[in-house]
């Protein structure tokens, strides 16, 4: 990509963009407060570097009385970030936007960790030593 530092137009692979920004967003996310549990359920990743595979677990939450119960109904595996997240959503484990952005941050860091024999435990940064 080249941009034109005389023009507002950037040459990229394919088209020309005219660069007409109207807004600057500064970006920011709390983890706690901006959180929302995805009410599909959730998943559980972990690596197998026998079998050079990211293991995605399928969970579902429900409750009875005072004692949640937990239950594991699939396991996704796959070589890469993208083919796992793509069958999560076309499998419809995924209802929301920020669930579907979040496992593909997450799997990409496992992809990362699995490729360069980085440690990985889920929602933590990588251990890049």
């Amino acid at each position: 990509m080249k941009i034109n530092k005389n023009s507002n137009l950037i040459r990229g692979k394919w088209w020309k963009i005219k660069k007409n920004i109207k807004k600057k967003i500064p970006a920011k996310y709390d983890k706690i407060k901006d959180w929302v549990m995805d009410p599909k359920g959730y998943f559980l990743i972990k690596l197998d570097k026998k079998s050079n595979l990211i293991r995605v677990g399928y969970c579902l939450f429900s409750k009875l009385g005072n004692d949640p119960i937990h239950d594991m109904i699939v396991e996704i595996t796959g070589k890469n970030a993208i083919e796992i997240v793509n069958t999560l959503i076309k499998k419809k484990f995924i209802s929301t936007l920020q669930h579907a952005a979040d496992m593909g941050i997450e799997l990409h860091k496992a992809e990362l960790a699995l490729k360069y024999n980085f440690k990985y435990i889920q929602d933590k940064d990588l251990e890049i030593f």
